[in-house]
């Protein structure tokens, strides 16, 4: 299942669910969890491989009886879990819910005949008990399950495959293992908030630096041909044009290298860095490191072999983390441009108007240095 959707879908989703939830025939709400592994594996240099698969996927519904649940394309196994403490509460304090797997006997002997099962047993019993183990409910209404479900009523919605309705997802953590016996398996979950070594704030609050990664996550500062889901989440916000602009000091590359005019980069202009092409003046090559592009202008020809940040032979495209880097870039006289219609080529416009500076103006009294 998708973690991230487009704006688009997000609002349809919470308008379907909104709609069936003031409805005066609303159907029953649905209630499924995921337990992902993945993290508590890596940590215990354990692979993928030997306790599969990496994310359990179980519903507790007894209305649907002993049958699976298909939910956004992904199979949801019948289980035997009673969860208690989701809801939140005005205190202030953050919840602290309970998942129960009652029948543990009974989940033992299905682990003899069913791999799925199997899977639950051994991260039970080989992972320190699932403590880590990121546990995510999802909730939705019985009429927006996938219609692969063959159930009388359920299918009925227009957001597409893969787009189901549902409620925002709710994230927490194995804390502890509060109760074992052969009746069943308690744990205690957490929020993110009550990690071990998690602070506060969770960013740095800098009032003359953006902490953004330049074109990565916040920045989005990309061509939208080379966004990418795990970066950028939905590429609908991610300009047609981001082309290479200034360096480090806010330095215009068009400065240093005359021939050089960010204006008719296209999004085809870019090419991956290979080390057996030589590369001739103005020349746009990237290279790529933790699903961010690095981009860098050839100042001359460029014999093969060699590669950027080759400060001989190629330009870097950097930010500075100022305010000023952010306006070169974004804003009514940025360099990041969308295309306003269909045309080959098209009409550039202002991509954004807003600047999206990771830093925090506002704390600084004396902004004069931005």
């Amino acid at each position: 299942m998708a973690d991230k959707i487009t704006t688009g879908d997000a609002q349809n989703t919470l308008k379907a669910i909104s709609r069936e939830a003031i409805s005066l025939e609303s159907s029953a709400v649905i209630s499924l969890f995921e337990i992902d592994l993945s993290n508590i594996k890596a940590s215990l240099n354990i692979g993928s491989a030997e306790i599969s698969p990496d994310v359990l996927r179980f519903h507790g519904n007894e209305s649907i009886g002993q049958r699976k649940i298909y939910f956004r394309g992904e199979v949801y196994h019948p289980t035997p879990i009673q969860t208690d403490g989701f809801e939140a509460n005005s205190t202030g304090s953050t919840p602290r819910p309970t998942l129960f797997i009652t029948s543990l006997k009974g989940l033992i002997e299905e682990a003899a005949s069913n791999s799925y099962f199997n899977s639950l047993k051994r991260a039970v019993l080989e992972l320190d008990n699932m403590i880590g183990a990121k546990v995510t409910r999802l909730r939705t209404f019985y009429k927006f399950l996938d219609a692969a479900n063959n159930l009388e009523g359920v299918g009925d919605f227009s957001s597409g495959l893969g787009k189901n309705p549902e409620f925002p997802k709710e994230v927490y953590y194995v804390e502890r293992k509060m109760a074992e016996d052969p009746n069943g398996i308690q744990f205690e979950l957490s929020s993110t908030l009550e990690m071990e070594s998690f602070k506060l704030p969770g960013r740095l609050c800098l009032s003359t630096r953006c902490t953004w990664n330049y074109r990565g996550e916040g920045c989005c500062y990309e061509f939208k041909t080379e966004g990418n889901a795990e970066q950028h989440g939905s590429t609908d916000q991610l300009p047609d044009f981001a082309p290479p602009i200034a360096n480090e000091a806010d330095e215009l590359i068009s400065s240093s290298i005359s021939t050089y005019n960010p204006s008719s980069v296209t999004a085809s202009s870019p090419t991956l860095y290979v080390s057996s092409t030589a590369y001739s003046a103005t020349n746009i090559v990237y290279i790529t490191k933790d699903n961010i592009n690095y981009y860098y202008v050839a100042k001359d020809s460029v014999p093969a072999g060699n590669p950027p940040p080759h400060t001989d032979y190629w330009e870097a495209d950097r930010c500075s983390k100022t305010l000023n880097g952010c306006k070169l870039r974004w804003g009514s006289s940025g360099a990041a441009k969308k295309c306003t219609d269909s045309a080959t080529p098209c009409t550039k416009g202002v991509a954004k108007t807003l600047l999206p500076f990771g830093g925090f103006p506002g704390t600084n009294t004396k902004m004069t240095t931005l």
